[in-house]
């Protein structure tokens, strides 16, 4: 769809001389911060290529590197100078060059997306250059932070700060600021859409808009909406968690429901430690936990209940933070903390969705030959058959951690639920057939971890 699409996106970019940007093939430029989930060749970059190499935290990357996501995948690489740009799940990005200009430390980098999404948070400093590029796009940045990429030929940017002028096939250039999301597509009317949104710029958020994106059959109007009342749900989500921006792209699909932390004066004696949430991560299902107000050579004893029962009592001595593990599905813990002086604690409703194999067994051969007889002259030619599968999800066997489900008769969606509206795991779905015809019925099952399972059937009706 965007055979001849061209954008031109520049931030503050200061073009130098290219005798300047000579670099060594291979030289080390950055530091992998953290990688889950991802590999990394040098070189062989296509999606196809034998991807041997995992990623690992704290090594060094090189030029020509280039790294590969799964679902819930994640690549953060850092340079000297504390840029730091962050490879999103199920993408492709190579680090086409990256040269330092001089001994300032100033340099010059360009990020291939070749698939996917990445975050940025680049460092305003004198004689830095950022580039990007995707499918049908290019962008230089300086000094700002957001997130860019493309899915299926839109091309997207946001921007928590900065500046960013778009330009699409000869148009006048659009420029969107801090707080505002840009989404082009040449099938739309003006072909860009400006949205002032909260969550612009927040890599969590990213991840909610290429849900979005995946449903081709919006219009532009409905596009708009949706999006627009996803940014309400993802901000009203995080003020309810009582959480910071998060760095992690799994707060947008989690179902909150907390009540503030309480606290009840027992003794009249020293401080009440306080015990807060901060964040979690849905798919390491682990929650941060903090507890602070604990004075010196003092103790307290802290208390996690999961849907009603005590699963943990310990001892501590000290302010701490610390990762507190959570169970698979959908629980409401409370965490206590309480010593002589008194006790705090809070609930919290939290999702937790590993990344597991499950199934979507199709009933019956996954390729059947009908030879149905015409009607009689006069009477409609109406062949039905009904389309049965069931999702299994092993330990839960609950539809709460699903997704999306979809089918798709001959390309065409027939059924698409999301979230509450996957009510069960078994499907009988009437179909109509086309005589002298291969109908193919495609079926995509959705995780809320982002792990997916798709399967088929075909039903060749004879003439």
């Amino acid at each position: 769809m965007f055979k001849h699409l061209f954008f031109s996106c520049l931030l503050l970019a200061v073009v130098l001389p290219s005798t300047v940007w000579s670099a060594p093939k291979g030289e080390k430029v950055g530091t992998i911060r953290e990688a889950h989930a991802a590999f990394k060749n040098n070189g062989n970059c296509a999606e196809n290529a034998e991807w041997k190499d995992e990623a690992k935290s704290n090594t060094k990357f090189r030029q020509l590197d280039c790294f590969k996501t799964d679902n819930g995948g994640a690549v953060r690489l850092e340079l000297n100078d504390n840029s730091s740009f962050s490879i999103a799940e199920n993408s492709l990005v190579i680090i086409d060059n990256l040269v330092e200009k001089d001994e300032s430390g100033a340099f010059r980098i360009k990020l291939d997306i070749q698939k996917g999404y990445m975050g940025f948070k680049a460092e305003k400093k004198k004689g830095h250059e950022v580039n990007f590029s995707t499918g049908t796009a290019a962008a230089s940045i300086r000094g700002t932070e957001g997130f860019i990429g493309e899915y299926e030929g839109t091309f997207f940017a946001s921007l928590k700060n900065g500046e960013l002028s778009v330009k699409f096939n000869g148009d006048d250039p659009v420029t969107i600021t801090g707080g505002q999301t840009v989404i082009a597509n040449k099938e739309f009317p003006n072909h860009t859409i400006v949205l002032n949104l909260k969550s612009s710029g927040d890599l969590g958020f990213a991840k909610v808009l290429v849900g979005i994106l995946a449903d081709t059959t919006l219009s532009v109007d409905s596009l708009t909406s949706k999006i627009i009342q996803a940014d309400n749900d993802y901000q009203e989500k995080l003020n309810q968690s009582n959480e910071s921006i998060p760095a992690k792209d799994s707060v947008a699909q989690q179902p909150v429901a907390d009540t503030q932390p309480v606290a009840d004066t027992i003794g009249q004696q020293g401080a009440i430690p306080q015990i807060k949430f901060s964040s979690y991560d849905s798919l390491r299902c682990a929650a941060n936990i903090s507890i602070s107000g604990l004075q010196k050579n003092s103790k307290a004893r802290v208390k996690i209940y999961k849907d009603g029962s005590e699963v943990a009592d310990m001892e501590v001595k000290r302010n701490i933070v610390w990762r507190s593990a959570l169970s698979s599905g959908i629980h409401e813990y409370e965490y206590v903390v309480e010593n002589e002086a008194g006790r705090s604690s809070f609930k919290k409703v939290l999702g937790c969705y590993p990344m597991k194999p499950f199934s979507v067994k199709v009933f019956g051969k996954q390729y059947v030959r009908l030879q149905i007889p015409p009607p009689p002259p006069g009477v409609a030619d109406v062949i039905t058959q009904t389309l049965q599968f069931e999702i299994r999800v092993p330990p839960e066997n609950d539809p709460i951690v699903l997704n999306k489900v979809v089918v798709k008769q001959n390309g065409k969606v027939i059924l698409q639920e999301r979230l509450s509206q996957i009510t069960n795991l078994k499907y009988e779905i009437p179909v109509v057939l086309k005589r002298a015809f291969k109908n193919r019925f495609d079926i995509e099952v959705i995780h809320k971890s982002g792990y997916s399972v798709k399967t088929y059937k075909i039903y060749e009706v004879g003439k």
